[in-house]
């Protein structure tokens, strides 16, 4: 197992020195609590180390997903020319969601991915939410075990999810399975909005880690760590 570090001194050491990989990486959070952000910060230090990164959006066209790493501060354009990173939007056209779509699209997504197995070291899901709507719950354990064969064949799957689209059992299921489970919720410092990021889970990581990490996204700088003193979530 291979630690990668996320780029930010504060936040590696944090996090007991980065992000470990192969591994199933789980996010949850609200809307609005930085979980795409966050995410593009994993996938760029994953780029900058010579990882393939595939890219699974519900929420983000190419051009949209590229723009926004951009305004953080990240530079995605030339891994995203050579091929060693790629975007697939997943829309349903006419955004016509049902039960039957969302177990269906479920299922083509880890199709895709093992198909694909041999041209990516990594995936990520962002977000799992609109994939899980009325889910029957052995669907869900399906996928979450077939995401688990992958993190046997060496890959690491990240997957961001909004709580309220998973049912309490699901989401037990899913954190008893991950090898990191991070929460993320809003909060603030002296009037400053900032992201929390809660560690439930981290797994392969040798040093010390807190339990608690305070981030702020600025647009000037990037993503950047912010002292835990004086936070109300």
């Amino acid at each position: 197992m291979q630690v990668i570090s996320l780029g930010i001194p504060e936040l590696d050491r944090d996090l007991g020195g980065g992000i470990p990989t192969p591994s199933l990486i789980s996010i949850e959070g609200d809307y609005g609590s930085g979980k795409t952000v966050f995410v593009q910060q994993v996938v760029y230090a994953m780029l900058k180390s010579g990882l393939r990164v595939y890219v699974v959006s519900s929420e983000a066209t190419v051009k949209e997903y590229l723009s926004m790493m951009e305004s953080v501060k990240l530079d995605p354009y030339s891994y995203y020319l050579s091929g060693q990173f790629n975007i697939y939007p997943l829309h349903v056209e006419g955004g016509r969601w049902s039960e039957f779509l969302s177990s269906f699209f479920l299922r083509v997504t880890t199709n895709f991915l093992e198909l694909k197995k041999k041209h990516y070291d990594a995936v990520i899901i962002d977000s799992l939410s609109v994939l899980t709507v009325d889910t029957p719950p052995y669907e869900f354990l399906t996928f979450i075990t077939r995401l688990k064969n992958l993190v046997s064949d060496g890959k690491t799957v990240l997957i961001t999810f909004h709580p309220e689209f998973l049912s309490e059992e699901s989401i037990m299921k899913l954190r008893a399975s991950s090898d990191v489970y991070f929460v993320l919720k809003n909060a603030s410092i002296s009037g400053i909005d900032v992201k929390v990021l809660r560690i439930v889970k981290l797994w392969g990581v040798s040093g010390e880690r807190k339990s608690a990490i305070s981030l702020e996204i600025n647009p000037q700088i990037g993503l950047r760590v912010m002292p835990l003193s004086g936070v109300k979530i």
